[in-house]
């Protein structure tokens, strides 16, 4: 388990044990595909239409769609595109898809069909197989993406590239620490350098790709260590040849914070990638406020809708992406999803056009201070893993170096912890295990002294669980 690109026999050795898993596997033809990838219009690739909406200083608006049968997704797709006037759409997997249950979304697949109502919570990618993914992509004027991970989305990936879509995520430390109790990190990196590999290979044959990576759910989380975990999933996906990364940037809301930590992770991953030969990888940014809990009334639902789209629009983001605003009580129907759409459209055609930006004064000490901590983190990674990184991040996520307090697996360490500030940006409560210097802690300190000054209180647990809850109840700190 090195961060190695894969030798070619290898891979094309594993192939054949993928697309093994599921009879749909058999339909999926590397050197056809490619073909039919470069058949399409340009403006279905994810890279080329993203390409020209930044050269038009166009900003897209995204969220996540998913419904058990072929017919289904495509008439949600066709209304979101029609009616909510999206330029940009993603495929959100099922549950069980997500886990290689195809025999139990087999049974689910054809339930939908038999009483007309979807029985699964997202596409059953690999069951509708490369046909199916075809007809969906067709069915659309826009690019289609994946939106949603998996600890092992190999014959999910071999699927949805066969079938034309071309923006991804496997994001490694995401998938290793959010989806499984106990999945371990060497098999995930296995998994995920299978499948960016695949994504590689067809970049090599003249197909772009992209791939989205956003390191953990960031909520209640000092982006410096969101920031690390990026830089870690970024460098295996270099490595295997993507040469389009997307930076997925979570916002807090605190605006001077928010763009600062977009400026620093973009400067921080574009000096580890020029540091590790990966000069030609190119990087673009979404956004996405991170939300613990999603907020259930109109009013606070519309509110995130707005401040996403001006978050976005401050940190230069090229994908804005939004939650809709029923996602609180139930799967989005395509009426949801088109409102929330149409809602983003309207707030960003009025902020397009002017300048719109944050205080420089306050902005350039944020950045500074987040730039100090990400090389903090990684420099350590990669000192204790001999200059590679992979190597790095199992030994930092078993030292608490890499550390996640929310993480589903139970290899993390979970003693960092996060609160906010008087101002609503995220400081570390608790620095846990990680390599910070005296001048970074005591920055963190300092934040949180004058927020029990301001509000006069003594800043605890109680605060914490306050602040994770705060923007769903309406309220920013």
């Amino acid at each position: 388990m090195i961060n190695k690109r894969l030798d070619d026999e290898i891979f094309h050795n594993q192939r054949k044990e993928v697309l093994a898993m599921w009879h749909t596997g058999k339909d999926v033809d590397l050197d056809e595909a490619i073909s039919y990838n470069k058949s399409l219009p340009p403006a279905k690739n994810s890279v080329i239409s993203a390409e020209a909406s930044q050269a038009e200083g166009k900003m897209r608006c995204v969220t996540g769609m998913g419904k058990a049968t072929v017919e289904e997704q495509i008439e949600l797709m066709q209304y979101a595109e029609n009616e909510g006037g999206a330029e940009a759409l993603a495929i959100s997997p099922d549950s069980l898809t997500r886990y290689n249950r195809f025999e139990e979304v087999q049974e689910h697949m054809e339930e939908s069909i038999k009483t007309g109502e979807s029985k699964l919570n997202g596409v059953p990618v690999v069951n509708i197989g490369v046909s199916g993914v075809r007809r969906i992509v067709e069915s659309v004027n826009s690019p289609v993406s994946l939106r949603g991970g998996m600890p092992d989305g190999r014959l999910m990936a071999e699927i949805l590239c066969a079938g034309g879509v071309t923006s991804s995520a496997p994001d490694l430390l995401m998938d290793f620490w959010q989806h499984s109790a106990k999945t371990p990190y060497e098999y995930v990196v296995g998994t995920h350098q299978y499948i960016t590999r695949l994504m590689g290979y067809y970049e090599e044959h003249g197909v772009p790709m992209s791939v989205g990576i956003q390191g953990f759910y960031g909520a209640a989380i000092p982006p410096s260590l969101q920031a690390a975990s990026i830089i870690v999933s970024a460098m295996l996906v270099a490595e295997q040849g993507v040469k389009n990364i997307s930076i997925i940037c979570v916002a807090h809301g605190n605006l001077v914070q928010d763009v600062a930590s977009a400026t620093a992770r973009e400067n921080a991953l574009r000096y580890y990638l020029d540091k590790s030969g990966y000069e030609d990888v190119l990087i673009s940014k979404s956004l996405s406020w991170s939300l613990m809990q999603y907020p259930a009334g109109i009013e606070d639902s519309l509110a995130i809708t707005f401040m996403n789209t001006l978050m976005a629009r401050l940190v230069g983001a090229s994908v804005s992406d939004v939650r809709t605003m029923a996602e609180a009580k139930a799967i989005p129907t395509k009426e949801n999803i088109a409102d929330t759409m149409k809602i983003a459209r309207v707030i960003q055609n009025f902020i397009q056009t002017q300048k719109v930006e944050v205080n420089r004064e306050a902005l350039e000490p944020e950045v500074r201070m987040e730039e100090k901590e990400i090389r903090a983190i990684v420099d350590k990674v990669l000192e204790i893993g001999d200059g590679d990184i992979l190597v790095g991040a199992e030994k930092a996520i078993a030292a608490g170096i890499l550390d996640n307090p929310f993480a589903a697996n139970r290899a993390a360490a979970g003693k960092v912890l996060g609160v906010k500030d008087s101002e609503g940006a995220m400081r570390y409560f608790d620095t846990g295990n990680l390599p910070f210097t005296k001048e970074i802690i005591d920055y963190h300190k300092e934040k949180i002294a004058r927020r029990e000054k301001v509000q006069g209180i003594k800043v605890g647990f109680d605060t914490i669980i306050s602040d994770i809850y705060s923007v769903s109840k309406g309220y920013l700190v």
